[in-house]
């Protein structure tokens, strides 16, 4: 449930944006019962089993020939998108497109009530060549690849690494009760329109403390200048992420200020802003 409309939305799917909302609320239909927590839901987009996070983004179809079974093995529904190109390219649009959405699933996952599950690989964008079903291969495909973490250092490790600590030590993010209505403001008003593709929401810290979040996902193929919502009084908006951008500014932990008014989300991108004095 959680891996599928998470995969759906930001590729751009019709009709995800309600799923994709309660996903990242922390799937109160499926687990708001028997005294149950956020927590209990796991949260991933990839996992052992299936397409790395580059593959997702890189590959429309399962490449298992290597497998040896005729491409009969592994699962059809992957809910992928190539982003325009089947494999690796040395494109540079494509590139950057897929480096945006790998960091907007990411995204995603870090900002979902609930436990986040990562795979081994996905920090440096580990690529199986489009096999989703790698399990017996002692090879390349699934051995962790040190010298590509080394190179990615200071663009998607970065990136995750950051993510990822911001996630911890943020007190409106894992939470350990099921959202309020008090606790967030959904910016939408058109949740039935299946062509809608964008999506806002404020976390508020009420008494968690932390600062407000503010996050918007755009999955289409358009800029969408959207109205901010005010910040709390004696505050501002301060941007951490905007996926459009390259390393280091996708993501500045202190905070970038200067945020008034509107903001214009790039086509297939995320933001994230934090309320602070």
């Amino acid at each position: 449930m959680y891996r599928d409309a998470i995969r759906r939305f930001v590729k751009g799917d019709p009709g995800m944006k309600s799923s994709f909302a309660t996903r990242l609320s922390g799937s109160a239909d499926l687990y708001n019962v028997n005294k149950r927590k956020p927590y209990h839901s796991i949260n991933f987009i990839t996992a052992h089993d299936g397409f790395t996070l580059f593959d997702l983004v890189a590959y429309n179809e399962k490449h298992n020939d290597a497998n040896g079974e005729d491409g009969r093995d592994g699962s059809n529904d992957n809910f992928s998108w190539n982003c325009g190109f089947e494999g690796e390219t040395n494109d540079f649009s494509i590139n950057a497109l897929r480096q945006r959405q790998m960091k907007n699933f990411l995204l995603a996952l870090m900002l979902s009530q609930g436990t986040p599950m990562v795979l081994m690989g996905d920090e440096y964008a580990h690529t199986r060549f489009g096999n989703n079903n790698s399990y017996g291969h002692d090879s390349l495909i699934n051995h962790f690849q040190w010298n590509q973490l080394r190179s990615k250092h200071t663009d998607q490790f970065r990136f995750f690494a950051g993510i990822i600590r911001l996630r911890r030590r943020h007190p409106l993010l894992g939470r350990a009760n099921f959202l309020l209505e008090e606790d967030v403001t959904w910016h939408e008003d058109q949740w039935d329109n299946p062509d809608g593709r964008f999506l806002s929401f404020t976390l508020h810290e009420r008494d968690l403390g932390g600062g407000d979040l503010y996050a918007a996902f755009n999955a289409h193929s358009y800029f969408v200048n959207t109205i901010l919502p005010s910040p709390p009084d004696g505050k501002h908006w301060y941007r951490l992420v905007d996926t459009n951008l390259t390393s280091p500014d996708d993501f500045v932990e202190e905070g970038v200020p200067g945020v008034l008014g509107t903001y214009n989300v790039a086509p297939f991108s995320s933001l994230l802003l934090h309320a602070k004095a």
